[in-house]
């Protein structure tokens, strides 16, 4: 029996990475952090190949998602690129997979994280899924469960995996940096990072080859709210059937269907994008 991981590859998290430039396509600093970025990703896949993993799928998750060029990566490994999609940062996790990967995490909003944020361009303050805080992480963790797949390695900033040891405490974690402020950080030293990252890699295998395959965690409601830095923003979601206002920035969904409650908040997301063009000021 074949066995697939999936990478969800976000930037921020990445070795090297600190400031809002490196991460942003077009400034004199990106080439030089999607370097780092691709060396973290090449450093876990050639691990996961290596320890039992017969097909490598990595989805770009980061801004676009037309940031990594096939040319860059791993030849062996298969990549999703471009939007739109179905499932946003975590793309191709319907189609049979084994374990995900999130490589390159940062915190939530107001977690104190390098870069910490969540779907920035919508421009969220704040979301709590069923009352907690919750980033990006949590909310990819949702929907891979939902498909009975668990999360077997996080990497990123220190905020990044402390969210990460609440959403899937029995993943393995790599730090790549410390939180001095959100735009400082203090880098760990790039070599032994990704001798760290091949070696989770390797245990994550080792356990993903260890347990039964994943069930699918069904049947339970979630709900999430969305507190926006804008009231513009609030005002268009609640467009969406089901999308309430309980607050002039902050809007609320819940559904048991995991799939369709993530796909609404991608529609949220796309909708308050378009509002903040209409920002006065």
């Amino acid at each position: 029996m074949s066995t697939t991981v999936l990478i969800s590859a976000d930037m921020e998290g990445a070795t090297g990475v600190a400031t809002p430039d490196d991460v942003t396509p077009g400034s004199p600093y990106f080439a030089r952090a999607r370097e780092c970025w691709v060396a973290d990703l090449n450093a876990v896949v050639a691990s996961l190949l290596a320890h039992g993993a017969d097909e490598v799928v990595v989805t770009d998750a980061h801004g676009n998602a037309s940031n990594l060029e096939q040319s860059l990566i791993d030849p062996r490994a298969g990549l999703i690129r471009g939007r739109p999609r179905r499932f946003g940062m975590l793309e191709g996790i319907d189609s049979g997979v084994d374990g995900v990967v999130f490589l390159g995490y940062h915190g939530a909003p107001g977690s104190g994280g390098v870069l910490s944020h969540a779907f920035m361009a919508a421009g969220i303050h704040a979301i709590h899924v069923n009352g907690e805080a919750a980033g990006e992480g949590t909310i990819n963790a949702h929907l891979a469960a939902a498909f009975g797949v668990p999360v077997v390695l996080v990497t990123g900033d220190d905020a990044a995996c402390a969210e990460a040891s609440r959403y899937a405490p029995d993943a393995e974690r790599v730090q790549t940096k410390e939180a001095v402020g959100r735009f400082t950080a203090r880098l760990r030293p790039v070599e032994p990072v990704r001798r760290d990252m091949a070696a989770a890699a390797e245990q994550a295998m080792k356990r993903l080859s260890a347990g039964p395959p994943g069930t699918p965690d069904a049947g339970r409601e979630l709900s999430a709210e969305i507190e926006f830095s804008s009231e513009n923003c609030a005002l268009v979601a609640t467009a969406i059937p089901g999308v309430r206002s309980v607050g002039t920035r902050t809007v609320s969904f819940a559904a048991a269907d995991v799939p369709a409650w993530y796909r609404c908040l991608g529609a949220i997301w796309t909708l308050a994008r378009s509002a903040r063009e209409a920002r006065y000021g």
